[in-house]
């Protein structure tokens, strides 16, 4: 992976993950109105274009509190929005989850895992927090593999905006012995 001297941006081999703004809206709200998309959101569909805006406002005030969040994925040569994937401070509990969304195009191409990854090692390597979790629907398997790929363990079953989620973690130890392990092979 090669980062910028920004914190806030990072280029991995294909992709270009960066702040948003608040041109990419229209882009986004395409991305995350999709029924495909969306019905793994909590409300089990796609955001409507206000819901899309709000929650682009909620990633930017996330980045001015905090100091880190959700970038935009971006392809690097072409610079299409892809989707999204970041780290994200969860409240209730205090914890920080690794959060993903693509569009359903960019699906099956292992752009997701190749986001998270990126992400977690912000988030070990940069952020120096002590744990990172995940959650999706039981039933995403797709999310769920990605989640797996990229180190994090199945711990349970949580209820999480209203629903129940697989709740996968990885501490920075267990990121730390992973990532030893990938450099000698």
């Amino acid at each position: 992976m090669v980062e910028s001297n920004n914190h806030k941006e990072i280029r991995t081999d294909r992709l270009y993950l960066r702040r948003f703004s608040k041109e990419d809206l229209d882009a986004y709200a395409r991305i995350m109105g999709d029924h495909e998309v969306g019905k793994w959101f909590p409300k089990g569909d796609g955001y409507t274009h206000e819901e899309a805006r709000r929650s682009l406002d909620s990633i930017l005030r996330h980045w001015d509190k905090h100091g880190f969040g959700i970038w935009a994925v971006t392809d690097k040569e072409k610079g299409v929005l892809l989707g999204r994937c970041g780290l994200n401070l969860i409240t209730e509990p205090s914890e920080v989850e690794v959060d993903f969304v693509l569009g359903r195009n960019w699906w099956r191409r292992g752009y997701a895992t190749e986001a998270t990854k990126a992400a977690l090692a912000r988030g070990f390597e940069t952020l120096k927090l002590d744990r990172i979790i995940a959650l999706t629907k039981p039933e995403n398997i797709a999310s769920r593999r990605v989640m797996e790929k990229i180190g994090m363990r199945y711990l349970k079953n949580a209820e999480y905006w209203g629903m129940i989620c697989a709740y996968y973690g990885i501490s920075k130890a267990e990121y730390a012995s992973l990532h030893a392990r990938n450099k000698r092979s």
